[in-house]
């Protein structure tokens, strides 16, 4: 609905949502002309996230294109979660149809620098 609320052709593929606690942030992604430039639905919702409730950690992502199917997030948003939401649950959808909750850490079970995360 967020995707379709924007009316931005070309501009708005994808939409996120991101829950604390208790509460919700949900974003789109932000398209730039330059790729490199553009960010994920998932980063800026969890952006928003981070300055509402700074100490709350992500605890569930779910990321949806415009056809309304659940995408995973890409590798980026997976070490931001990690980062914002290291026991988060995140939803992945498998075929378009089928759903699936998954540990963050299953989804990257390797993640980037994870020694300095916990200070070891």
């Amino acid at each position: 609905a967020l995707i379709a609320r924007l009316k931005r052709e070309g501009r708005h593929h994808v939409a996120a949502t991101v829950l604390t606690g208790d509460a919700a942030f949900t974003a789109a992604n932000l398209e730039c002309v330059l790729p490199r430039g553009s960010i994920c639905a998932e980063a800026v919702a969890i952006g928003m996230a981070a300055v509402a409730a700074p100490f709350a950690p992500i605890v569930f992502s779910v990321a949806v294109n415009r056809r309304g199917e659940v995408i995973p997030p890409c590798g980026f948003c997976r070490e931001l979660l990690m980062d914002y939401g290291p026991d988060a649950v995140i939803a992945v959808g498998e075929d378009g149809a089928t759903l699936r909750l998954r540990p963050l850490s299953a989804l990257l079970p390797d993640a980037y620098k994870a020694h300095l995360r916990t200070g070891g």
